[in-house]
């Protein structure tokens, strides 16, 4: 299992909209099947990811990487033109199920442009990863219609010293790993937290779910990989962000007109940096700015979900129908993200 791939051939890319009508569930994950570590973000660190690569391996799942995975280029995880020659080499190879990003970070929407949308969409695989790999999740969905996962990382979840959290650990297998032919439910009171899912608003809607992390979304404005809310269920979180940034992200979005149709909201932490200082007296706070936006919108919103940049990170399909219960605070997922 311990096997790397060579440095690849260069790739000419474009940019291809799709014509596509429906969601494209990827073939479910089994014990046996080859995934793909790559970094198409920032960096990647030796000891987390052979930690993630043990794990999954345990599990039963071959895994590969390039040779050069370790590469640095500033912030980055390699030049722009090596980690989208990397990500496109996964989609390109018929034995690869599952691609991998080692972690976040910085740099997908330098690339974004330079992958070939044809071949992704010919080729459904399950894409994994949260943080700026939301750049890839929207660019995915808008351009090839499958369906990926806002998940953990390697490096920030199965390579992290305590492994997935258990509630993490659940839906990140239940998504990409298990036959649910009548979906399934995330029900967060199934699980000791230690804190509570807050209702912003109450009803039940259904919808696709679309998001990610709020930052990725607002820089994908005016691109042709700008989210679509229209009917949908959104679901938002950010991370080292002061309450009058995600103030002046979500009033974006709203000036947008993204708020004006979507079916539901779902918001994450939100969760600030310890060495940032402190508001004073007179300022928002985070759950202000939330219930400014969301409370009065006449639809569902729940708040304070796990998802993200948290040590409970649920994994959320992106494109599914999913069916969103504010009062029970569940999320029941409709459509089977995987099959055979």
């Amino acid at each position: 299992m311990n096997r790397v791939l060579s440095t690849f051939t260069i790739l000419f890319l474009c940019v291809i909209p799709s014509s596509a009508t429906s969601q494209v569930p990827p073939t479910r994950l089994s014990p046996g099947d080859t995934i793909l570590f790559v970094a198409p973000s920032g960096y990647l660190k030796q000891d987390r990811m052979a930690l993630a690569k043990k794990r999954l391996e345990d599990r039963g799942y071959v895994t590969l990487q390039a040779e050069d995975i370790f590469r640095q280029h500033g912030y980055l995880g390699g030049t722009d033109e090596r980690r989208a020659q990397e990500f496109m080499a996964g989609w390109n190879d018929p034995k690869i199920k599952a691609i991998f990003p080692g972690t976040g970070g910085y740099g997908t929407t330098r690339i974004l442009d330079q992958l070939d949308y044809n071949i992704i969409k010919n080729n459904p695989k399950i894409l994994i990863g949260f943080s700026d790999i939301t750049g890839l999740h929207l660019a995915i969905n808008k351009m090839t219609d499958i369906v990926t996962f806002h998940t953990p990382s390697p490096m920030y979840g199965l390579g992290s010293k305590g492994n997935l959290s258990p509630i993490s650990d659940h839906y990140f297998w239940q998504a990409i790993e298990k036959d649910n032919p009548n979906g399934y439910t995330i029900d967060v009171k199934l699980f000791e937290l230690g804190e509570s899912v807050i209702t912003l608003h109450g009803g039940k809607s259904k919808g696709d779910l679309i998001g990610g992390n709020l930052s990725l979304i607002n820089t994908l404005m005016g691109t042709p990989y700008e989210i679509e809310t229209d009917g949908k269920i959104l679901f938002m979180e950010d991370v080292g962000e002061a309450p009058y940034r995600i103030d002046r992200y979500l009033s974006q979005l709203k000036l947008a007109g993204k708020f004006d149709h979507v079916a539901g909201i779902i918001l994450g932490k939100f969760t600030r940096r310890a060495t940032e200082p402190p508001d004073d007296e007179n300022s928002f706070t985070m759950m202000d700015v939330l219930e400014y936006y969301f409370s009065d919108l006449g639809i569902p919103v729940l708040a304070n979900f796990p998802i993200g940049h948290y040590k409970y990170n649920i994994t959320f399909p992106i494109g599914v129908m999913a069916e969103l219960d504010a009062d029970k605070q569940t999320i029941h997922i409709l459509d089977n993200p995987t099959q055979e």
